[in-house]
């Protein structure tokens, strides 16, 4: 493990976030690490001299601090067994335990690290180009390419570390983004009587100001002060609003459409809808290109400035400050206050802003400033050791190259918008090339943006920027006519200022890589620090013909490691533009696409467990000893003890079962019949009101989707019935099939408005005639009819059907009064012996009749005309969905078929063996179960076609024995149905 012995702790800094007063300890590849409460991993191990966190993807070169901010790909570890955790952001808990990755047998010596002198055996694209013959080469290749790519590894047998938890929130404005921008939008809006939603990725609200030590002057609203006391102020401000709620910690992770936010919050997935979105989200600092510009203490300017003012650490002895624009020399300013030795800011410029007050500071100091100078490479093993600069002035082209002794190079590449969010909303960039940036030009209905993600780097601009958008954002929520007089003062000073000279800088903030000296040739360039692609990578594809930026991207994979650009899509589309002799407002960049940051796919999963749907009979259940079972999203009492007494009960006497979780969808409209008509396979526009038909629903290929029943209530109502599972989806398919007609029907989901149970026996035409004034004599309520009455004094609907194969009514009552009428029915039912039957003595039954249970018997390949029901299906329709499917199949004739089997001796099948003849599978029980009736095992089978006729003997598997059965064709139970029309 490379690194210094010594503690790199500076003196207690006034804006740290650290408790010194507590001390933790956490463990890092088995070594004992001492930190402090508020510390973060990567923090408190460059406090304590280690200089390596992780290896590289591809070369396994070593890495360590480089952003501190989590944007970087640097700091992956794991953290208690988690993989891939960003060390820079993960704070220390006590006794935690931290390991490396992509790593063997250890950082300091990887023996994977070979791969750095192998390049040549892995130029870009190799795995396109090599491993094709002989054919079984690449498979023997894919193996250990997998084997050895990629960064951390799950641990697939390890129990879940974190429980993710999803929330919903609205909000009138949700203002993303805790620096000035966003802290002034969120003041702006709050002042204006909205209620605001203010998210930001950091521990602490203040963005770049908390680590900004330069003194601001003229700020608008705002005395004049430091960076973190700037900050201090607007951060006291948002505290003391009671309009604003804060969340920070939190990684807002896409935006989509219609201002939806999703963040990742702790254990927590939040989505966020608000009404207006002010998008603050700063820049990211990117690196620069110079040969081995990925060794272990070459870090960002921005990084070096967190980890003194925020964590109290040193981050080197003697250091190299190189630079694109003037930001580099308050860094340096910092560094040398800090007790750094500045060896030197090297400029790529040819001179820095003039007026600059800490540049003038540095040479006062002894700081030499090497402006039109450059890196162009650095040695060192295992950590930076030295760089050598060069003169990049057309004046001095032939300036000797200088070598600088150094243990730390901070880098300021310029930077790049956080514009990720803005593109997923819709918004397109412009390329400036005053700033050298991507600056929003279109942006959505209802999304503003403010600071430095409009290309804006001076922070009174950014604060009226912030100010202005939080009022807009406002407005589009409180009227047009809200704060129109302090939108016009605030815009006012806004365009008064940047006319000001200086505000904006003028210099570019990025500039082409520097071409090396020849004796530093053949060392590695990195562009992409996520995937170890190089300058050289970049300029072979490009050479191979991979101009356009998209497939540059993809050929190279350069922006699509976990930093997804971050901080290379601004180096890789310069590189693009350079090569292909373009502008890069020509070049373009790559697309955004959620998510921004990585996120567990727990965390979008969400809880494990699924919302759990009672009945309003429930608890009634419960209190008759009834054992109860999840089906779906319901809870359904599955038996009240015995099963099989349960069955005889409703075979002998009558029976009572809790039916409210079938689907209930109220189909209604003048065209409410042709819509059934176009979705069933049978008829319903002649249906007469008052009757009742079975239902079938095939989808376009004619394989079942639903079944159920349909009750025509009035010319213009139906009653629909489905399965429990398939509500949601079988409303959804009549929208489907309806939008855009123009017809006249309407669908509405009542499940949750009725509650329903079946009574049925032979008892059950006596136990309910005394609870109804509709009579329900055979001769005038007839089976499969309907009727609209008072069932113990409750309006009801009562169907005649017969699933359990008896007498029966199902009777549906409105939710309220679902106790009332059972414990109702109950009572009247004492004297005939009336028994509730659950969820098992009701398969039992309804297998004894041969009906058949949708995704039971059935699967996403069966179509009615193999599964019995192809009397449901009425090819003298016009059309139905399905139809020619059904048409296709019929036409083939059936490959399998199901039938019924009753078992030839004691044994009872479960369901799902398979049916076997000579030893090998040639079907599937799809239900079995024993009959108390018949006093034998029973169920349904699916048999080849030419099996399928009534008694012939087939076998099925009991206990990996096959035992002998007898095919049914004919149902097991009233095969007649005479008792269900009694």
């Amino acid at each position: 493990m490379a690194g210094d012995s010594h503690n790199q702790r500076l003196k207690p800094q006034p804006t740290e976030l650290i408790d010194r007063n507590k001390s933790l300890e956490f463990q890092f590849d088995g070594r004992r690490v001492n930190a402090h409460q508020g510390d973060t991993v990567a923090s408190a191990l460059h406090a304590a001299g280690v200089a390596i966190l992780s290896r590289g993807f591809k070369y396994h070169r070593p890495r360590g601090f480089l952003c501190g901010a989590g944007r970087c790909p640097n700091c992956l570890v794991n953290v208690d067994g988690v993989p891939n955790v960003r060390a820079c952001t993960q704070q220390v808990r006590q006794a935690m335990n931290v390991r490396h990755q992509n790593a063997w047998p250890s950082l300091n010596l990887d023996f994977l690290s070979v791969l750095d002198r192998l390049q040549w055996l892995m130029p870009v694209g190799f795995y396109y180009k090599a491993f094709h013959r002989p054919k079984f080469l690449w498979g023997l290749a894919q193996r250990v390419i997998r084997r050895v790519g990629g960064l951390g590894s799950v641990d697939i047998d390890a129990d879940p570390v974190t429980t993710y938890r999803h929330r919903y929130h609205h909000s009138d404005v949700a203002v993303v983004g805790g620096g000035p921008a966003g802290l002034a939008a969120a003041l702006g809006a709050a002042e204006q009587g909205v209620g605001v939603t203010l998210i930001d990725d950091q521990p602490e609200l203040g963005g770049h100001l908390l680590f900004n030590s330069k003194d601001f002057s003229g700020l608008p609203d705002l005395a004049d002060g430091s960076g973190p006391e700037v900050a201090s102020k607007l951060i006291q401000r948002v505290i003391e609003s009671a309009n604003i709620e804060v969340i920070s910690g939190a990684t807002v992770f896409a935006q989509y459409q219609d201002n939806l936010l999703t963040i990742l919050h702790g254990d927590e997935l939040v989505k966020v809808r608000a009404k207006s979105v002010v998008l603050a989200t700063g820049t990211y600092e990117v690196p620069l290109q110079f040969q081995n510009n990925d060794l272990p203490g070459i870090m960002l300017t921005t990084a070096a400035q967190r980890l003194i003012h925020l964590y109290g650490v040193k981050p080197g002895n003697t250091v190299v400050v190189a630079t694109v624009n003037d930001q580099a020399y308050q860094a340096a300013l910092d560094l040398l206050n800090a007790g750094v030795e500045v060896a030197a800011v090297v400029d790529v410029r040819p001179t820095y802003s003039h007026g600059l007050e800490a540049a003038t500071t540095l040479i006062s100091r002894g700081v030499p400033l090497l402006t039109g100078h450059a890196i162009t490479h650095a040695t060192g093993k295992k950590r930076v050791r030295a760089v050598v600069v060069a003169s990049v002035s057309p004046r001095s082209p032939d300036s000797p190259a200088r070598r600088i002794t150094c243990n730390l190079v901070c880098m300021a590449g310029g930077f790049q918008p956080a514009n990720a969010l803005l593109q997923h909303a819709g918004g397109s960039l412009d390329y400036d090339e005053k700033s050298g940036e991507g600056i929003p030009h279109d942006l959505p209905n209802g999304v503003y943006v403010a600071g430095e993600v409009t290309g804006v780097h001076d922070l009174a601009t950014a604060l009226l920027q912030g100010r202005l958008a939080g009022l807009e954002a406002a407005r589009l929520v409180s009227g047009p006519g809200s704060n129109q007089e302090e939108i016009g003062r605030v815009r006012q000073r806004l365009n008064g200022l940047e006319t000001e000279p200086g505000i904006i800088p003028s210099s570019p903030v990025s500039a082409p890589p520097v071409e090396a000296p020849t004796e530093s040739r053949g060392k590695k360039n990195f562009v992409c620090f996520c995937e170890d692609v190089t300058v050289k990578d970049i300029s072979q594809a490009i050479e191979e013909g991979f101009e356009d930026i998209q497939m540059l991207k993809r050929y190279s994979t350069a922006t699509m490691g976990p930093c997804q650009g971050k901080m290379c899509l601004k180096a890789l589309v310069g590189l693009c533009a350079q090569q292909t002799g373009r502008t890069i407002g020509d070049t373009g960049g790559t697309t955004a696409r959620p998510p921004v940051q990585p996120v567990p796919l727990a965390a979008l999963a969400g809880p494990s467990h699924m919302p759990v749907k009672r009945t309003p009979l429930d608890q009634n259940h419960r209190d008759l000893g009834a054992s109860m079972v999840d089906l779906g999203p319901w809870q359904r009492a599955h038996s009240y003890g015995s099963p099989q007494e349960e069955c005889l009960a409703v075979r002998q006497r009558v029976g009572i079962i809790d039916v409210t979780t079938l689907g209930k969808l109220e189909v209604t409209g003048r065209d409410a019949g042709a819509l059934l008509d176009k979705v069933y396979t049978h008829h319903f526009s002649n249906l007469r009101v008052g009757r009742i038909r079975y239902g079938l629903l095939c989808s376009d290929n004619g394989t079942i989707m639903d079944d159920g029943t349909v009750t025509k209530l009035a010319e213009d109502r139906y009653f629909v019935t489905t399965t429990t599972g398939n509500v949601d989806l079988i409303e959804e398919w009549f929208n489907w099939w309806q939008a855009g007609t123009g017809s006249c029907a309407h669908v509405t989901n009542v499940t949750s408005a009725y509650a329903a149970v079946n009574v049925a026996g032979p008892r059950a035409r006596d136990t309910l005639t005394k609870l109804t004034d509709v009579d329900l004599s055979a001769q005038s309520f007839r089976y499969m009819r309907s009727a609209q009455g008072a069932v113990a004094g409750v309006p009801a609907i009562l169907l005649r059907i017969g699933f359990v194969g008896e007498t029966g009514w199902e009777i549906h009552v409105p939710a309220e009064y679902g106790q009332h009428v059972w414990e109702t029915i109950m009572e009247a039912g004492r004297e005939f012996g009336i028994a509730p039957f659950g969820l098992e003595a009701q398969r039992i039954l309804r297998l004894e009749k041969m009906h058949v249970i949708v995704g039971q018997d059935t699967d996403a390949a069966s179509n009615p005309l193999d599964s019995g029901m192809d009397w449901v299906v009425r090819f003298d329709k016009e059309d139905f969905i399905g139809r020619e499917g059904l048409k296709l199949a019929s036409e083939q004739g059936p490959r399998n078929k199901l039938v019924g089997f009753i078992m030839q001796n004691w044994h009872v099948p479960e369901d799902g063996v398979p049916v076997v003849s000579g030893g090998k599978p040639i079907g599937k029980v799809t239900s079995a179960r024993f009959s108390p009736t018949m006093n034998k095992g029973f169920g349904l089978a699916w048999v080849p076609a030419e099996l399928a006729q009534d008694g012939t003997q087939i076998s099925v598997l009991v206990n990996g024995v096959p035992q002998p059965a007898q095919v049914a064709l004919q149902p097991f139970y009233d095969p007649e149905g005479e008792l269900l029309r009694q």
